[in-house]
């Protein structure tokens, strides 16, 4: 029973992994388990099979000259190891912007700004071609000059992610040079993902701060559900909502966008527990995108009897509209069939906002506060959960600490969803979360907003970088992925590091086979950068990360080398 608990800090995921103990059905913990032990080689970045001569491996103690086949030493694998993420990373980015753009492209829709849509569609295509997007010109212009001074400046999709990918073929590959691949890699991940928000704003209007419910609480008994599993292109998810409002159908999410104007989709749960809804009985059907999607969850959806539609194949000359109907026709099909199904509903559920940005936040109140010494710092938390540590417990921790150190704390995508749960985004809880510092800024803000504001990351830190007149490197600020899991969360915290914004990282990025590599790595953000991402091997407890930042922001120098005034 101790060691189920362990699991996660979510009583209603806790309630179904018992249900699942005792019914002997496997879910993600236990296939972690079945796991064990890790491969060392892989976890420090020291395996390579990226051809047909091996697979290779290096020992972090043996000698320099002990090489792999094509004569690649551990630096190297070490180096390719970490690109090896951020090239899966970004082009999961790229695949979702791709999706989208097409639909549109294709008149799937009436765009709410057709000449900001056409707009952007230019830019997405300047971007594929040539680098030269006007994207860029939304970042400072001297964070611009310094990716093109590193070699890092986006050069276009097409040549960029070529030339990234035959970085790990072979070739006369230096250690360092791999390494600013990473870092150039990841910013075309960060374009993609900022031109996919900006498309979404043209084509369906700004997204407002809206009132979520979160976790398996919100599941019905009496209506027919569908549960949206992974990104999902937002032409057919509104599609899907049209059709689901009008036949009275509940449509949830999983590692979804949750807002989609004018629709909301809940969170159900996050990544880690994404078998465990359909536990409940009370899913009927699953709407499941190509990423972020365990191979498993079909595989309990059989045993639930769930229907299952991917949208991987779908082309684009498909009717969207009649692929909407058919999916909610679907749904009400098969809630009549599982009438014989128990539906088990915790009554678990938390109210949350989310989906602020500069729009409904006066972000030069977050500058005068920082500047006035009335909060010490800015957190982002952001990445899902990872079966390694315990569910929510890292992230829900670090924030409660840093909330009340006076450490202003901003989330995202699931980060949001699972403090969420913990009533973290919940504005009645507020004070009982918040240093004075912190509640001081936050009723200067909006007597609505909650302990932390949930803003997508690039959009925070672009209108950060737009109301002072500092660089990013220069103010109190870092990120956390305490619980990262996704190729795509490395992307993320590598394009975090390029803006300037120091980066905590668990687990630990496969670059610590080699004492050189991660030593350059550390150089590099540090010296083109002004930032560091922080690699830490050593096990230590939530409290003791949290204390971190908070031992940075009181020492007399900044992660970057520089003093914060």
């Amino acid at each position: 029973m101790e060691f189920i608990q362990r699991k996660t800090a979510d009583r209603a995921v806790n309630h179904f992994l018992l249900k699942a103990a005792d019914q002997e059905i496997t879910v993600a913990w236990d296939r972690f388990e079945g796991q064990l032990p890790e491969c060392g080689f892989c976890e420090s970045g020291l395996s390579c099979r990226d051809c047909l001569q091996g697979p290779c491996i290096s020992h972090p103690f043996r000698d320099q000259s002990k090489l792999g086949v094509c004569g690649k030493d551990k630096d190297i694998l070490a180096a390719q190891s970490l690109l090896r993420l951020v090239l899966k990373g970004t082009l999961s980015y790229l695949d979702q912007l791709n999706d989208f753009a097409d639909g549109v492209q294709a008149g799937s829709v009436k765009p709410a700004d057709k000449k900001q849509a056409e707009k952007t569609l230019k830019a997405i295509l300047d971007l594929m071609h040539t680098g030269n997007s006007e994207v860029v010109d939304e970042f400072p212009a001297a964070l611009v000059e310094g990716w093109k001074a590193a070699g890092i400046a986006p050069r276009g999709i097409a040549n960029d992610v070529f030339k990234a990918s035959q970085r790990l073929e072979g070739g006369f590959s230096d250690m360092e040079e791999t390494l600013l691949w990473s870092f150039k890699t990841a910013l075309l991940g960060c374009m993609a993902d900022r031109l996919q928000q900006r498309l979404k704003a043209a084509v369906f209007g700004d997204t407002a701060a809206s009132e979520l419910e979160v976790n398996l609480g919100i599941l019905k008994k009496d209506v027919p559900t569908i549960l949206l599993c992974g990104p999902i292109s937002p032409l057919l998810k509104q599609k899907i909502a049209k059709a689901a409002e009008e036949k009275n159908v509940s449509v949830m999410g999983v590692c979804t966008d949750p807002l989609l104007p004018p629709y909301r989709f809940f969170p159900v749960t996050t990544y880690v527990s994404q078998e465990i809804p359909l536990m409940t009985g009370a899913v009927d059907l699953i709407v499941a995108g190509s990423q972020f999607v365990n191979p498993s969850l079909a595989e309990v959806a059989k045993d639930w009897k769930v229907t299952v539609v991917p949208t991987d194949g779908l082309n684009q000359n498909q009717n969207s509209d009649a692929f909407a109907q058919k999916i909610v026709e679907q749904a009400q099909h098969a809630f009549e069939m599982r009438q014989n199904i128990t539906r088990d509903i915790p009554m678990v559920k938390e109210a949350a906002v989310m989906g602020y940005s500069a729009a409904n936040v006066d972000i030069k109140k977050i500058v005068a506060a920082l500047d006035a010494g009335k909060i010490k710092g800015i957190a982002i938390l952001a990445g899902s959960n990872n079966v390694k540590y315990t569910q929510d417990e890292v992230l829900v921790t670090i924030a409660k600490q840093l909330l009340a150190n006076d450490i202003l704390c901003i989330s995202e995508g699931e980060a949001s969803v699972s403090l969420a749960k913990y009533r973290l985004l919940d504005p009645a809880r507020r004070d009982k979360d918040c240093g004075a510092g912190i509640n001081e800024l936050l009723d200067a803000l909006g007597d609505k907003l909650p302990s932390v504001i949930d803003w997508r990351l690039t959009d925070f830190l672009l209108a950060l970088a737009g109301a002072g007149d500092k660089a990013l490197s220069d103010y109190p600020i870092c990120a956390y992925f305490p619980e990262a899991n996704r190729t795509a969360e490395v992307t993320k915290a590598m394009w975090t590091v390029a803006m300037g914004v120091s980066t905590y990282f668990w687990p630990c990025l496969p670059v610590t086979g080699s004492a050189r590599t991660q030593r350059a790595l550390e150089d590099l953000c540090r010296d083109k950068f002004g930032a560091a991402l922080h690699v830490l091997t050593q096990k230590i407890d939530a409290r003791t990360k949290a204390g971190l930042f908070l031992k940075t922001i009181d020492a007399p120098a900044t992660m970057s080398g520089k003093s914060w005034e």
